[in-house]
């Protein structure tokens, strides 16, 4: 766990890009996936108050949860470049990053450091396949239990075949996206946590326009 909160008497938001980088997601899929991991990246970190106030950690799920990055400030992100293979573990991926934006906001606390409500925010384009079926259903009530007590906002983009139901059971927070272009939520994503940057902890800000492509999932 990194201990370290940069300018802590300013205001954080924790982050954390949950990933699927199992086998569906290869060839053009993991590729747009990258890059646009990368512009989000460049674009927050041209931003003077968001650059000093959102931290971001990166997990991925595949065969097996990892958590590629530990949280740092995103200026000091290089951005990794992910590889697709195997199953979709999904259930772990989850729960692994609850765990980290549960400890980053108990060292925020720890450090007297005002903080947004975190954010989680999954990319997938399957199901869970692979893991035992009580993984995905401890997610969900862990997902659940966490967004009643208003202490992480949970938020899923489906892409292609994704298992919707899965999804809005874990949230209502649920974007479709059509094609696998994904500058344009990397994008919404940089521009509203520009918004929150401004804004009080305890207030719920405005969020960017949606891209043509991705639109809220209706279920």
């Amino acid at each position: 766990m990194n201990n370290k909160i940069e300018v802590p008497g300013e205001s954080h938001l924790a982050c954390v890009l949950l990933l699927d980088t199992s086998g569906s997601m290869s060839g053009e899929s993991i590729r747009s996936l990258n890059e646009g991991v990368k512009k989000f990246v460049d674009q927050v970190s041209q931003d003077e108050l968001a650059k000093l106030r959102l931290d971001v950690a990166i997990v991925e799920f595949n065969d097996h949860a990892r958590v590629v990055q530990d949280f740092l400030p995103i200026a000091s992100m290089t951005g990794p470049t992910l590889s697709a293979g195997g199953l979709t573990h999904m259930g772990e991926g989850i729960k692994e990053a609850v765990r980290l934006v549960k400890e980053r906001n108990l060292l925020y606390a720890t450090k007297g450091t005002p903080a947004h409500m975190p954010w989680i925010f999954m990319i997938t384009d399957g199901r869970p396949e692979g893991e035992a079926a009580n993984h995905i259903e401890e997610a969900i009530e862990l997902v659940q239990r966490e967004e009643k007590k208003s202490k992480l906002k949970f938020w899923s983009l489906a892409v292609d075949n994704a298992d919707k139901t899965v999804l809005h059971r874990l949230s209502q927070r649920v974007f479709d996206m059509s094609g696998h272009d994904f500058a344009g939520i990397f994008d919404w994503m940089a521009e509203s946590m520009s918004y929150i940057s401004v804004s009080r902890p305890d207030a719920d800000p405005d969020y960017a326009p949606l891209p043509q492509n991705v639109v809220p999932s209706q279920w």
